[in-house]
């Protein structure tokens, strides 16, 4: 029934439309930061650069190469048959570094950011779930790609998601853009009370 969701193009193509709702959320808000300081385009550039870099990476199949490429490394010095240890170490390692990034950024970002929070989450999520796929640990490749939902696989579903996700918190940003501070004009009108 979602056998379409493991298409690569589709994949490509999520991963370029997120791209281009960064893009255009950015565009929104460059002439708005003058009015509202707070406001920061550039996080919209950066995460649609990020998002093109991982539409080129899915079309070229970067993960893949790495993959071998490590693997070959791995032959060549002699630990490819201690190798499940060091995958799940630095699987491990990535979830941590994903648990604790998320926990630091829920806690420490400040007030007149936290509208690009959402946003950092999702892509930082598809980060390291691409992270995760490159290590190709035997266990969570079983889970990936040979579990299905739907009769899609696991990973195309869990990326879908996130791409959708990416799409829909990014325009519904570009569209909610936040009232500058009023915070001047009350001073101005308290200044005139007092007069």
């Amino acid at each position: 029934m979602l056998r379409w969701l493991d298409s690569n193009s589709l994949r490509v193509a999520g991963y370029t439309a997120a791209a281009a709702a960064a893009f255009l959320a950015g565009r929104r808000e460059r002439p708005l930061v003058r009015a509202n300081p707070d406001l920061w385009p550039a996080f919209w550039f950066l995460t649609a650069g990020l998002f093109l870099l991982m539409a080129l990476g899915r079309a070229f199949d970067f993960a893949g190469v790495a993959t071998d490429l490590g693997r070959s490394e791995a032959v060549s010095h002699g630990w490819y048959a201690n190798r499940r240890k060091f995958q799940a170490a630095v699987v491990a390692a990535l979830g941590a570094i994903w648990f604790v990034s998320v926990v630091v950024a829920l806690w420490r970002v400040p007030e007149r950011r936290r509208r690009y929070l959402p946003m950092a989450i999702v892509a930082f999520s598809l980060m390291c779930f691409a992270g995760i796929r490159i290590v190709s640990l035997h266990q969570v490749d079983g889970l990936l790609y040979r579990r299905h939902i739907a009769g899609a696989k696991v990973g195309s579903v869990v990326e879908f998601v996130g791409l959708v996700t990416a799409i829909a918190v990014t325009s519904w940003q570009a569209w909610h853009v936040p009232s500058p501070d009023r915070s001047d004009s009350s001073r101005l009108v308290g200044f005139e009370r007092s007069r």
